[in-house]
């Protein structure tokens, strides 16, 4: 009788700990994964396939119990989700769009409803497009160190989702702003 009551109560010990580390891996989701989506459409040629990329990273990454996502999730996530995104994007057709830049002109969330100046709504749109082709030729390393510094994280985080030395993602930072300067037309204070 001692047996099978101990056995009981591991099993709902056993039980009570599963159902935690669910709750756990719930809130880190809801907290990483929008996060994560949001991040992949600036890195896909096709932003609408972000979803599926997130959704495949996660799959994969909890199928590693080994992992610890609670201290280390996001950063593997990310890490993740950015070689997912360089596959694709070396692997990508070219594609026309019947829409602007990523379906939404910029011009639209630079421009109240209230207050809609033709030449302010010309010019945010052509700047939308410059920056759009700008991001668009940086190499998948420069624009992925890009985005995630745009999203707030370090050089050390950087460093450790795209799987490069802390310099050498302050490097492709660096890079890549000249480069979209550059491109956009803006004078680079650093050249000549």
């Amino acid at each position: 009788m001692g047996m099978s009551g101990s056995s009981g109560r591991a099993r709902s010990a056993a039980s009570r700990l599963v159902n935690e580390r669910e709750i756990v891996l719930q809130r880190w989701a809801e907290t990483v994964v929008p996060r994560a989506v949001a991040y992949a459409r600036t890195l896909l040629p096709v932003p609408d396939d972000a979803e599926d990329v997130v959704h495949d990273a996660l799959v994969r990454i909890l199928g590693h119990p080994e992992y610890d996502l609670e201290r280390k999730g996001e950063r593997i996530l990310f890490r993740s989700v950015t070689n997912a995104c360089i596959n694709r994007w070396k692997r990508r057709r070219p594609w026309v769009s019947l829409e602007g830049h990523c379906g939404e002109p910029l011009c639209e969330s630079l421009c109240s409803t209230s207050e809609r100046d033709p030449a302010l709504m010309a010019s945010a749109s052509e700047l939308d497009g410059k920056i759009g082709r700008a991001l668009s030729a940086l190499p998948p390393n420069q624009r992925a160190a890009l985005e995630l510094k745009a999203l707030g994280y370090s050089l050390q985080e950087i460093a450790e989702m795209i799987s490069v030395s802390p310099s050498n993602a302050g490097v492709l930072v660096h890079r890549a702003r000249r480069a979209v300067a550059r491109r956009i037309g803006l004078k680079d204070n650093g050249e000549e």
